[in-house]
């Protein structure tokens, strides 16, 4: 039985945050039956027959699949004259739903009976994405990667491998089909010192005014320290709507299924309240007392509901009463954050080289490889099959965190530095 690398990975160093994956979707066929225009839960369609478009379908099993005991078969015939009339997709809200601003990875073997056969991929419904791809070798396995732009809109999405129109004579195979949801866990802490104010923001918190409500915002010193500066915010009219008046960032997508912390100071000149609210991809609030002393508060989120941009308000509509309220130290981080730190060795990695425009992998290695620059950004994300593979990387790079995880899921991190 063969084991599908899925991996859901955090890499933080002292003070760069790394991306993150998370599965949305597996398929590696070994459980899957063909139905009706259907391999396993992948729609196999042909929307071009009246053109002549023309192809069959199944399950190759034994010497014939990719990995494992089974594999998606695909035997093209005619392909018709219109890229969309033979569609091998996936579509279900159950499975592909994505999130506005969220980028996906798509990694998947396929193998073609001709060389230099081309398909496009999509991502379709929520984004306009498309690649070409070309399986340029006869009867040889390829791994391919893509990673998507960030989505336009959130729903569901349809992930498309489409085989119309080009000259795809003879049999395809695909297998070992995963969807990750690419993101930067949420990070974030303010504490108002260097903030110059704007008409409608103070830093990156925007202030918005709904309805009858009116207030004066800015910075202020905290005490006697004249570095030490904390947001004021003076209400002089709200209404009895919770969302008169709010004090929000709204810069992040937030991921389905996390938790997140949110930390902050706030004081008030009388004894009041306010109303702490997540709204998008999910609704969540809690109101707080306030005193004339700064109190520390800790808000812990219920899970996401779906991925997608996120909206940390703080609200000021009744019973939050007439008055100055100063808010400071903001912190807002995913639950569990502070405890996923990896330590990232410095050692040298002797089965890793650079070579011109990427990496050469000198030991027989077999495992998900991450690949980042020096601030955090991925780069490069492949999977790493055998003695002598290769990455290859749009730029030349002095410097670059390798992470690899291996089919047992052992994790190793390591900074590699050029030897030129």
């Amino acid at each position: 039985m063969k084991k599908l690398l899925i991996s859901l990975t955090v890499l933080l160093s002292s003070t760069i945050l790394f991306a993150e994956s998370r599965v949305i979707y597996s398929q590696d066929f070994e459980s899957a039956v063909a139905g009706t225009d259907l391999l396993g839960n992948i729609q196999v369609k042909n929307f071009n027959a009246g053109a002549g478009a023309a192809w069959t379908y199944d399950l190759s099993t034994g010497s014939q699949a990719l990995s494992g005991s089974k594999s998606a078969h695909l035997n093209i015939q005619n392909p018709g004259d219109q890229w969309w009339g033979l569609q091998f997709k996936i579509e279900d809200a159950a499975l592909t739903t994505v999130g506005k601003g969220m980028s996906y990875n798509i990694t998947f073997k396929i193998k073609s009976s001709t060389s230099n056969n081309k398909f496009q991929f999509y991502v379709q419904s929520q984004s306009g994405f498309e690649k070409d791809i070309t399986v340029t070798t006869a009867n040889v396995t390829q791994v391919v990667s893509i990673d998507t732009t960030p989505m336009d809109n959130s729903g569901v999405a349809n992930f498309l491998w489409a085989f119309g129109s080009n000259p795809n004579i003879g049999d395809i195979w695909i297998d070992d089909i995963v969807i990750s949801e690419i993101y930067t866990p949420i990070n974030v802490s303010e504490n108002f010192n260097t903030v110059v104010p704007g008409a409608s923001n103070i830093g990156d918190f925007d202030l918005g005014n709904f309805g009858n409500g009116a207030w004066t915002f800015g910075v202020e010193q905290v005490a006697a320290d004249p570095a030490n500066k904390c947001a004021r915010l003076n209400i002089t009219q709200n209404s009895d709507d919770w969302w008169t008046l709010q004090f929000k960032n709204t810069k992040y997508n937030a991921v389905k299924g996390k938790q997140y912390v949110i930390g902050f100071q706030a004081k008030s000149d009388i004894s009041n309240s306010l109303l702490f609210r997540m709204e998008g991809v999910v609704t969540f609030e809690q109101r707080v007392n306030l005193t004339n002393l700064f109190q520390s508060f800790s808000i812990e989120s219920t899970a996401m509901d779906a991925s997608g941009p996120i909206n940390f308000m703080w609200a000021f509509g009744r019973p939050t009463l007439l008055g100055t309220i100063w808010i400071d130290d903001i912190t807002i981080k995913e639950k569990g954050l502070t405890t996923a730190i990896e330590k990232v060795n410095n050692s040298t990695m002797d089965n890793i080289k650079f070579t011109n425009g990427g990496l050469l992998f000198l030991s027989d290695t077999h495992a998900e490889v991450l690949v980042y620059d020096l601030t955090g950004s991925l780069i490069a994300r492949q999977r790493v099959q055998g003695i002598n593979s290769q990455i290859h990387l749009n730029n030349n790079y002095n410097a670059l965190i390798v992470k690899c995880i291996d089919i047992n899921g052992i994790v190793s991190t390591n900074k590699l530095i050029s030897q030129n």
